[in-house]
């Protein structure tokens, strides 16, 4: 949900996009308990990295363990 999401980027900051992906997967499987699988993609903007890039991101999967 875009509400989780957002409570997720808009609370305490973190260092890693992997942490504001997981973060986001693990509330998405906790709140919505008939969900199976979550796949979430974070993309970072305007970063301090040499070399041309239009943004770094992290994709992360995660199924509900059965």
């Amino acid at each position: 949900s875009c509400r989780i999401a957002k409570s997720v980027v808009e609370g305490p900051s973190r260092n890693l996009l992997e942490s504001v992906a997981q973060s986001i997967v693990n509330t998405t499987l906790l709140k919505f308990p008939q969900i199976s699988a979550v796949r979430v993609k974070v993309g970072k903007p305007h970063v301090a990295v040499q070399g041309v890039v239009d943004y770094l991101g992290v994709e992360i999967l995660r199924h509900r363990k059965a």
